[in-house]
């Protein structure tokens, strides 16, 4: 077998072990309102909505678009969204695969796959808008390291350039990975001859086109309102740093400094080898996590956390590869031992969890489409009810009983409901957003046919701004306008009162 034939064939071994050992996370019950707007937004999507226009999202519209077109081929289902998820991690893994053999051979090439393997299992594989980013932006990275210092032709032309549309493709599933892809293309560019930076920017450029002609179809009046959103909801979503002892602050700290060690070795390296791509990789893997920090740190907890950590982990042994290959027998054995106590770390820190991933799978029941595995609040009883009453094109809103407050909502319930038309812009609740009395949110109720309002978070209790009280008024025409037909325990059923006069 040829050396680059078993490359291949190690890629996908690791390529297999990964959706194997991610398969557990794949059949447990779905979030309700995360993953749950996720499904939602794809289906309006294939009856003509526009992210941002038509609904609000905090994210760009890139994974929408793609879980949207993944249910046009193979139907609308939690099954199917959660195999875009897979998907995303698999290129993640071999993205860091392809990196992680520039870095230190095959070895930190296998490394690399099987520890990010090992931490992006988590307790529900789905289509996270995040992953999604980070996949391909990684996956620019890798193609951009493979090809920025061969030979110019045709075919390297080709692939420079899905570099290049590979990073911008990021920026349109989260727009906040921007600083990260390109301050982390940058010294690998430096190398580059000017053909490569053509055609790396053109590629970029490209898929920027897209995402303007996106913000020009969705408007200058609602891209104001959903920037004035996000800034809103910012302060009513921020978790206060844990303690390096805790189980995501130690996380947190060892992928910082993981990513310092990328941004200290790489410069330094980079430095002393100027004309080398390995020590510019190593670099530019570190500015890549640097680009992510913001992202982590607006809420510290584990969804937000692993995702930062994966690079930086992944990457450890290649890095001390390089190193070793590169400095003096002191320096060596000094990093040796700081990697070394990083992997005892990591092995201590996940041995329970990887043991304990297999037994965690849990029966998805099929006639819920993914997102209860039981009926403890009432969610299945009001959606069943809803389906008997209620006459397909009629609108729907689902929210919370008090909507002084927004935190959160069974935005899965529009996604069940598959036929009815959501009745509002604000299609998950967020806080500082709907509740706001310059929302509208008031207006589209009373316009609304139905309602599914549930207390199933009236306890939400976070430490931030996400426990004051917005306008009152949405509640006001809740009372005013709408009875209610059917009650669970934790769920209830309005209809405007004027429809059954």
């Amino acid at each position: 077998m040829s050396s680059r034939n078993r490359v291949v064939a190690i890629a996908v071994s690791v390529a297999i072990f990964t959706l194997a050992y991610m398969l557990p996370s794949t059949i447990a019950k779905a979030f309700e309102m995360d993953e749950g707007a996720v499904n939602a937004y794809a289906v309006r999507i294939l009856d003509g909505a526009v992210p941002h226009r038509d609904f609000l999202t905090f994210y760009g519209p890139g994974n929408l678009w793609l879980v949207a077109g993944a249910f046009a081929i193979f139907g609308e289902s939690v099954g199917v969204e959660r195999a875009v998820g897979a998907a995303y991690r698999v290129l993640i893994v071999l993205a860091l695969f392809a990196i992680g053999r520039r870095l230190g051979g095959l070895p930190a090439a296998i490394a690399a796959g099987l520890g990010a393997a090992t931490i992006m299992a988590e307790a529900v594989v789905w289509a996270y808008a995040t992953y999604g980013a980070i996949a391909f932006g990684l996956v620019g990275l890798a193609l951009l390291s493979e090809t920025a210092t061969r030979v110019p032709s045709r075919g390297v032309g080709i692939a420079v350039a899905a570099a290049g549309v590979a990073a911008g493709f990021a920026v349109l599933i989260r727009f906040d990975v921007g600083p990260a892809v390109v301050l982390s293309s940058l010294p690998i560019l430096a190398l580059a001859s000017r053909w490569t930076r053509v055609h790396f920017a053109a590629g970029f450029l490209a898929a920027m086109a897209v995402f303007a002609v996106h913000l020009i179809v969705v408007g200058p009046e609602r891209v104001s309102r959903v920037v004035t959103d996000i800034l809103a909801a910012g302060p009513g979503r921020y978790l206060q740093r844990q303690t390096i002892w805790e189980g995501t602050g130690s996380l947190l700290a060892v992928a910082n400094l993981s990513t310092a060690a990328l941004l200290v070795v790489g410069a330094f390296l980079t430095w002393r080898w100027r004309t080398e791509l390995a020590p510019r990789i190593a670099l530019a893997v570190g500015l890549f996590n640097l680009g992510l920090l913001p992202l982590t740190i607006s809420r510290m907890d584990p969804l937000h956390v692993r995702p930062y950590a994966i690079v930086p982990l992944s990457l450890l042994p290649g890095l001390a590869l390089l190193a070793v290959s590169k400095l003096g027998r002191r320096r060596r054995l000094a990093l040796t031992f700081a990697v070394a106590a990083a992997v005892v770390w990591g092995a201590l820190h996940y041995g329970d969890y990887s043991v304990d991933h297999f037994r965690k799978v849990r029966d998805v029941k099929s006639g819920y489409r993914g997102f209860y595995d039981d009926d403890s609040f009432g969610a299945k009883l009001v959606v069943e009810h809803a389906k008997q009453v209620t006459r397909p094109g009629e609108s729907l809103f689902v929210g919370p009983e008090d909507l002084r407050r927004t935190n959160y909502g069974p935005t899965y319930m529009y996604f069940l409901l598959r036929e009815l038309e959501p009745a509002s812009f604000y299609m998950e609740m967020n806080p500082q957003t709907a509740n706001r009395e310059s929302s509208g949110l008031a207006d589209e109720l009373r316009e609304t046919d139905w309602l599914i309002l549930s207390s199933e978070w009236d306890n939400w209790d976070e430490p931030n701004e996400s426990s004051e009280y917005g306008s009152p008024i949405p509640n006001q025409v809740v009372d005013d306008l709408f009875c209610m037909r059917f009650e669970a325990p934790q769920y209830r059923l309005y209809e405007r009162c004027d429809r059954s006069q």
